[in-house]
């Protein structure tokens, strides 16, 4: 049976140059890291002729530890931050191997060249031996080698002279091609699995402080988490080269710009969760210190900002402490939250030490980063904390409200007992009973209209989401490894659900506080159907959903532009949703010239509504959901909106309905202006 190195509990571990994996037989797993002792010839580049054609073989200066910033030699020999050198590691293989091995390189600073035996593998930039020769770039890569030999010999010239680092300061994984390529999936899996959440849930707190802008912690936790999102693009695997060409200064100047402003974000979600005025000053003050380093980020080049990181360390280290110190005084008052907060900064904490030993290559770990992931972990406990704090708010309400009509009743005694005597006062008294009712109504549709958005939480947005942490669970486990593809489309198609729902309450709860603004004028119809459906057609194809159009005269109506492509959203979604694989969606647009108004119908061959939905289809007090054919969830507010939005627009909705045969919905439009 294979034996795979990790599964064995054995790390080789390069000594004097040579990492000896002898011990193994051909066709065994092997996936290991090149850390120990390599030979290194500081100022000099080397090549495999040197160590194969020449008289006298060059001469290690040390054997340097790595992973390592090669400054960290300085005591043994005088090197430089800046400068170039070589750095060497022979390999013994098992006798007559001959299989598809692969490396996975890290970046190394700020350029190299890695030779395996006589071949040229991989470079990154062009190494020199000045500042002038030398162009710096990272790009981590996965490189397979077909050996025919059972010994590599692995030569490496790298060269700095643009930052304030140099040297092999990241763990190289070696191994058999299959295993060190799922470790790279594996790796890459995870950014974008971690980016995906991240971002997902920074948009659906961003939702909630427009929604309820009075609580500004949900802004500031909201963007701390877009800049967390989008960090793993600038470090660890550099997702972003799979979408644009960015310069390796601009690489690193976006990293530092992201963890800056990340951790000002967490400066003022600490001072949220635990306003007092020292807090403020202590958040202040960083904030001066963060934009000073943004401002030297943007206006000085790599070699000078790169000292920053010092301040970021300082940042990190000042944050965690004053984090942990207030949730423990919390502690110290009894506060539960509190207990659990220390809990979740001590988790954090471990990560930020953990990260600031990998930056400053002072740790062996292969895992890269730890924070994006840690964060994950935060968030979801921030997120629970979050609910608990809303669903209290929601109980000390309905306390406050019960108080109050106690005392509307003992005032309506009073007033009762008082009448005759008080007949002067008559007018004054029955004004502020109707203020009273009036706030009264007032609190009881608050309530009511956060009923609704709990209830949307709790039913709707929790299967997607736990569908996505069921995934990256699976992804954890080595069975499925495989599937990686499979369950990034599921992801996808999770987070298109969410997104799409979050639109949704956006503009219904802007309509339960009237606050949708209307804006009308002549729009094409057609138009609008048509990028609509093209936004819907990896959807319809998924389920092999066929959709035609046509067009019966003049397709300008008189309508507000967003919100009618918000129903015609809805409605293309619903058909689609409902129907049956291999089935057919038909949108008709026509002009009703004896009326003075445009139609669009879309039909479907799907379930149908039953009768007795049908006919509260459009209650805004009835709130129906069903799945759709491939089980896709929805909130049931989505035809509940249609209907106010076409109301707003001067139009109206109709349904015609069959169990079992499908549905037709229509809307009507004025196809010219009207008063307002």
């Amino acid at each position: 049976m294979p034996v795979n190195v990790s599964i064995a509990g054995k790390e080789p571990v390069a000594v004097k140059g040579v990492l000896d994996l002898r011990e193994y037989k051909p066709g065994d797993r092997i996936k290991v890291n090149l850390n120990g002792e390599w030979e290194f010839y500081w100022n000099r580049f080397l090549y495999p002729s040197d160590f194969t054609t020449s008289e006298k073989r060059p001469q290690p200066d040390i054997y340097g530890k790595v992973p390592a910033y090669w400054t960290s030699y300085s005591g043994e020999i005088p090197v430089n931050k800046y400068g170039y050198a070589a750095y060497r590691l022979v390999i013994l293989l098992p006798e007559n191997t001959e299989t598809s091995y692969a490396f996975d390189i890290p970046v190394f600073d700020s350029s190299f060249e890695l030779w395996v035996n006589d071949s040229l593998l991989y470079s990154n930039g062009k190494p020199g031996t000045t500042s002038e020769t030398t162009i710096p770039e990272y790009r981590p890569g996965l490189r397979v080698y077909n050996s025919s030999s059972d010994t590599l010999s692995i030569l490496i010239n790298v060269a700095n002279f643009h930052h304030r680092r140099g040297g092999f300061w990241q763990t190289m994984v070696f191994g058999t091609y299959k295993d060190v390529q799922k470790s790279v999936a594996s790796k890459l899996a995870a950014d974008y699995i971690t980016v995906g959440i991240l971002g997902s849930f920074a948009l659906f707190f961003m939702l909630f402080f427009l929604l309820y802008p009075r609580d500004k912690i949900l802004l500031i936790y909201s963007l701390t988490l877009l800049f967390l999102a989008i960090r793993p693009f600038f470090t660890s695997e550099y997702l972003i080269y799979d979408y644009a060409d960015v310069s390796w200064s601009w690489t690193i100047r976006y990293e530092y710009l992201c963890s800056f402003l990340a951790l000002g974000g967490w400066a003022w979600y600490n001072y949220y969760l635990y306003p007092s005025k020292n807090n403020k000053a202590f958040s202040q003050s960083l904030t001066v210190l963060f934009v000073a380093s943004i401002i030297a980020i943007l206006a000085t080049s790599v070699k000078v900002f790169s000292y920053s990181v010092f301040i970021l360390y300082i940042g990190i280290v000042s944050l965690v402490a004053h984090a942990l110190i207030s949730s423990f005084k919390g502690i110290l008052k009894k506060n539960i939250t509190d207990a659990f907060y220390f809990i979740l900064f001590l988790i954090i904490s471990f990560g930020a030490l953990h990260d600031i030993f990998v930056s400053a290559g002072m740790t062996k770990s292969s895992f890269g980063y730890l924070m994006p992931f840690l964060m994950v972990i935060f968030l979801f406990a921030q997120s629970v904390l979050l609910l608990s704090k809303w669903i209290k708010a929601f109980y000390e309400k309905e306390r406050l409200q019960a108080e109050l009509e106690k005392i509307n009743r003992n005032l309506e005694n009073i007033v009762a007992e008082r009448t005759r005597e008080l007949t002067l006062r008559t007018k004054e008294i029955e004004k502020k009973n109707l203020m009273i009712e009036s706030q009264n109504l007032r609190l009881t549709e608050i309530i009511n209209f956060k009923n609704k958005i709990f209830s949307v939480i709790a039913h709707d947005l929790r299967s997607p989401v736990v569908n996505i942490l069921y995934i990256l669970n699976l992804l954890k486990e080595k069975e499925f490894k495989d599937k990686y593809e499979e369950f990034a489309d599921s992801s996808i198609k999770y987070a298109q659900m969410v997104i799409a729902l979050l639109e949704n309450m956006l503009v219904w709860g802007r309509g339960q506080e009237d606050k949708i603004k209307y804006s009308p004028g002549m729009h094409d119809l057609a138009m609008m159907i048509q990028t609509n459906t093209s936004i819907f057609k990896e959807t319809a194809n998924r389920k092999k959903i066929s959709i035609s159009f046509n067009q019966e005269g003049n397709s300008m109506a008189y309508c507000d532009k967003d919100l009618i492509d918000i129903v015609i959203r809805n409605l293309l979604s619903n058909a689609i949703k409902y129907s049956y694989p291999g089935g057919t969606v038909s949108v008709l647009v026509k002009e009703n010239k004896n009326e003075n108004t445009l139609s669009v119908k879309v039909c479907d061959n799907g379930t149908g509504i039953p009768e007795e939905h049908l006919k509260n289809l459009f209650n805004p007090t009835e709130i129906i959901s069903t799945p759709g054919t491939d089980n896709e969830k929805g909130t049931g507010i989505g035809l509940k909106l249609c209907h106010e939005l076409m109301l707003i627009n001067k139009g109206h909705i109709s349904a015609e309905s069959h169990e079992g045969s499908g549905s037709c919905f229509q809307i009507v439009l004025p196809s010219s202006p009207v008063l307002q």
